[in-house]
């Protein structure tokens, strides 16, 4: 399957999106429990967070533009790189939703 995903054009932003999502995630969880510290490293860590979830935004959307363009081609199967832009997706809402950028709980304002 890993193969078959290499030889497709959107496999390498969805890896790459991916890849963010999981960093973002971990540097706002990090961000979480650095709240006993001094702000400087919080805040670091929650606005790293929030920049990595950005970028793995913007990766996951190339991933599927660039999925739905070659779709139209049948070169490689297309599976493997939707299903990684999903998990990044998957992955940017939760933590968006378990550390919101601002309201109730949120790091700004």
């Amino acid at each position: 399957m890993l193969r078959a995903g290499a030889a497709h054009d959107a496999w390498v932003p969805a890896v790459i999106a991916a890849g963010l999502a999981a960093l973002g995630a971990v540097s706002l969880q990090l961000s979480a429990l650095l709240s006993v510290v001094p702000q400087a490293p919080m805040e670091l860590s929650w606005l790293l967070g929030w920049v990595l979830l950005t970028w793995a935004t913007i990766a996951a959307a190339v991933a599927l533009v660039m999925t739905r363009r070659s779709r139209l081609t049948p070169r490689a199967p297309v599976a493997p790189s939707i299903v990684l832009a999903a998990a990044a997706v998957a992955v940017v809402v939760l933590s968006a939703a378990l550390h919101p950028p601002f309201g109730t709980g949120g790091g700004g304002g």
